[in-house]
């Protein structure tokens, strides 16, 4: 009686170490790509690639988003307000 749960004990954590190794290399090609992404996109700008710099260019594509949806609306005001915006930021971040 002891072998057979010793040898379902071993299967079952057998099993767990195979799904935890198949998420673990599908997660990290995910994560490889991630990061290729953030480093293209960063050296391409010229910026660094932190957290903080993907966060304040992503604001200003928000911004620069919000200024054609105002022009297209016709809110010509609103869209030269939001293209400042964005010239704001986008300037601060870009060298």
């Amino acid at each position: 009686m002891e072998n057979l749960f010793s040898w379902l004990g071993e299967t079952l954590g057998h099993m767990i170490r195979f799904v935890v190794d198949t998420l673990g290399a599908m997660f990290s090609g995910i994560d490889d790509a991630a990061a290729g992404f953030a480093n293209g996109l960063s050296s391409s700008l010229g910026i660094s690639p932190s957290l903080f710099s993907m966060a304040f260019l992503a604001l200003g594509i928000f911004f620069l988003y919000r200024a054609v949806r105002a022009l297209i609306r016709g809110a010509v005001i609103a869209a030269i307000l939001w293209a400042l915006f964005a010239l704001v930021v986008l300037g601060t971040l870009l060298p």
